[in-house]
């Protein structure tokens, strides 16, 4: 699991795991190691024996965002992993807190063109490109400010330390529930179901764009066929389950399968998305 716990990735690893076992007739472990973006992770298991015992959690951030955001990344995103199952999709939501005077995005707007400038906290490579991008379609500055996982940028939104943030819409819920941040919009082509008052990107005149993060399950690449055919199905059975079905929704995670041979054009194209999105929002490999 390449972040650390309690984020929505370990989460939905989580849940994961615990289906995964009974069908493959092993205990499944989940070992949090984060750092690095994922690239701790993710070198971790492109270098581990290539049995099946070893997975990561891949994310959309960890194999599309780091080889954009990245000067060294030490593992090839394509090359050096085999897909063995496509998970689902979640989305990120602008988070302010509730007693920051934003109650609206134009708020948000009219307040970070003043000054000092808005700082904005990103657990995930994601929350870095989505704040770019919005910094740079409203023609503002944003400080960016980067953290180990979501839950922690989170935090110290609520404490007052930063201004907003754009979380997973898994953690940032019972913050909204609870009154204590103020969603504002959604970095997605669709509204979430869990807070379908809060207005997309284009629906709030940003212009399109979507970043959703999405997971699959990645073995070392020299992991056989076999192997690796027999994780996929127990993932795409998992995916359709009706019982993890609703727990999943019940966190706005949209569980989707996808055949195993459109998996690894999939993360192509979005690597080639997220090259796109991080030159429009002037963002330099580190």
């Amino acid at each position: 699991m390449p972040y650390a716990a309690g984020s929505a990735t370990d989460t939905l690893t989580r849940i994961m795991a615990e289906r995964l076992a009974p069908r493959l007739g092993q205990p499944v472990i989940v070992d949090n190691k984060g750092g690095g973006n994922g690239s701790i992770a993710g070198n971790f298991v492109a270098k581990a024996a290539p049995d099946g015992y070893t997975l990561m959690m891949a994310t959309a951030a960890t194999h599309a965002g780091n080889p954009n955001l990245m000067k060294i990344v030490p593992y090839d995103s394509l090359a050096d992993f085999a897909p063995a199952g496509f998970y689902g999709f979640i989305q990120f939501v602008l988070l302010v807190r509730a007693d920051s005077g934003m109650n609206t995005l134009a708020d948000l707007v009219k307040r970070a063109k003043a000054k000092p400038p808005l700082t904005s906290g990103a657990g995930t490579p994601s929350a870095r490109v989505i704040t770019a991008t919005l910094a740079e379609r409203i023609g503002a500055d944003i400080t960016y400010i980067p953290y180990k996982a979501a839950p922690q940028a989170l935090a110290d939104l609520l404490s007052g330390q930063i201004d907003m943030t754009f979380a997973d819409v898994a953690i940032a819920l019972p913050q909204i529930k609870a009154g204590k941040v103020r969603a504002l919009v959604l970095a997605s082509d669709s509204r979430s179901p869990l807070i379908p008052d809060v207005p997309t990107f284009q629906q709030a005149g940003l212009g399109q764009f979507a970043l959703d993060a999405w997971f699959v399950l990645m073995a070392s690449a020299r992991t056989p066929p076999d192997i690796v055919a027999r994780i996929d199905k127990a993932v795409q059975e998992i995916v359709v389950d009706p019982e993890v079905v609703e727990r999943l929704r019940g966190i706005s995670f949209q569980p989707r399968r996808m055949a195993p041979d459109d998996i690894r054009p999939f993360i192509r194209s979005e690597i080639e998305k997220w090259g796109r999105l991080s030159k429009a929002a002037g963002i330099e490999k580190e």
